[in-house]
């Protein structure tokens, strides 16, 4: 091939392309606020679904020993939290909630539920009284401000049973992390508009996983809306593994007065 070809080709191709981007500017435009909030949000549910390296125990690692001496030898005998199994759970509201099974026990038992950041410094704790075999709810109180959770902040939990409170080294313990996010402003838009059915959703799609929970335990308006709720808890539990939990009912817990005598 001479050269004078050589050249000639490379001209026109060095034409050819600046035609196509002078023709095609969009390619080089600065991304507007609406496609940056959805580049973020895409983003955003890449990393929900990460573990950010945290452990996260679901079921519990007690021993026989530990397990025989409060909890009943039943088919679902362990103490489980309520969330995925792999993933770090993702959480929106500034006070969260979270859910959590106990097994039946042979007695009533104290559960002592606490709620740490990445610093090991303790943001919220409690003790209840429970006789088990159902779901129990624990809501972090939004009355103290220090008790808040933070955007972009990962939150380190505990919900220990305990069998013996003069040996807490035989607790039944479950433990995870939240990951405390942000909604945009789009998605708050939509919550303020939505059902509670609808709320759930919006949650689950945004992968907050304890909001999504939390929005199905709102009171229904209808008895349809109702067996709708009912049937979209299930679904969510299924979706991780927990579908032996699906039809477990609610169950009613009371704060324990004097907490010193377990600490």
């Amino acid at each position: 091939m001479s050269n004078k070809l050589v050249k000639f080709l490379s001209l026109t191709l060095i034409s050819n392309l600046i035609y196509l981007g002078l023709t095609n500017p969009a390619t080089a435009k600065p991304k507007s606020p609406e496609s940056a909030e959805s580049a973020e949000s895409a983003e955003s549910a890449e990393t929900r679904a990460s573990d950010f390296g945290l452990p996260t125990h679901r079921r519990d690692g007690g021993s026989r020993s530990s397990r025989d001496s409060c909890v009943t030898n039943s088919e679902n005998s362990n103490l489980m939290a309520l969330i995925p199994q792999k993933t770090v759970g993702m959480n929106a509201a500034a006070s969260p909630q979270l859910f959590f099974y106990v097994p039946k026990l042979k007695n009533s038992s104290t559960l002592e539920f606490v709620l740490r950041n990445e610093q090991d410094q303790l943001i919220y704790e409690t003790f209840l009284s429970t006789e088990g075999n159902g779901i129990i709810s624990i809501k972090v109180p939004a009355e103290d401000k220090s008790n808040l959770l933070k955007p972009n902040q990962n939150y380190h939990w505990y919900l220990s049973m305990i069998c013996n409170n003069q040996e807490r080294s035989r607790d039944i313990v479950v433990e995870g992390w939240m990951r405390q996010g942000r909604l945009n402003l789009a998605t708050q838009q939509q919550l303020n508009k939505a059902s509670s059915l609808e709320k759930a959703e919006i949650y689950r799609q945004q992968g907050f996983w304890f909001d999504a929970l939390s929005a199905l335990t709102e009171d229904p308006t209808s008895m349809a809306e109702e067996t709708m709720i009912r049937q979209k808890w299930s679904e969510m539990l299924v979706s991780v593994g927990l579908e032996n939990l699906a039809s477990k009912p609610f169950i009613d817990t009371k704060l324990v007065k004097n907490p010193a005598n377990f600490r």
